[in-house]
């Protein structure tokens, strides 16, 4: 390989390159244009704001299906201190455990609230979610996770990759 400054040119997202767009175990793979709408997961993404970036890269997408990074100390911010229970018998799904509403939710995603903000709210606001065993609450921290966390990742096309 040749020594020269714009060496890393390589690891960045170029116009017109061919990416992967991965969220939890779903991927994509999509060319970057400008002011073209990419669905993605029921969900219109503009890949614009993540050329010049460097491929792996996070992304947070915005209103309008914008992309912004994000930022690294954001990533994996999860509940650290779990209090779980130790049998899920006695928990009945009844709808009327969790006591924010539908246009709470909606609420809180106007004021600006990030996914991770939402769920930590989805949490507290759970009469049962500390009675469920430590599995069920990964799984539903899983769960909520993907409706409520609008990432991407962008990754470059491998055969590895590909055959996923």
């Amino acid at each position: 390989m040749a020594d020269n400054g714009d060496d890393d040119s390589q690891y960045r997202i170029k116009e017109g390159d061919y990416v992967v767009l991965k969220r939890g175990d779903i991927f994509k793979a999509a060319q970057i244009q400008l002011k073209k709408k990419v669905i993605f997961e029921k969900q219109w993404i503009y890949l614009d704001n993540a050329v010049g970036h460097f491929y792996r890269t996070t992304f947070e997408i915005g209103s309008g299906g914008t992309l912004h990074p994000k930022k690294s100390k954001e990533l994996e911010s999860s509940t650290a201190a779990k209090e779980a229970g130790t049998d899920n018998r006695n928990i009945v799904d009844d709808g009327k455990s969790q006591k924010l509403t539908r246009d709470d939710i909606e609420m809180l995603k106007e004021q600006g609230l990030k996914g991770q903000e939402i769920i930590q709210q989805l949490i507290d606001n759970s009469s049962t979610f500390k009675d469920k065993t430590e599995y069920a609450q990964d799984k539903y921290i899983k769960k909520k996770k993907k409706k409520y966390e609008n990432t991407v990742m962008i990754l470059k096309p491998s055969c590895r990759i590909l055959a996923m």
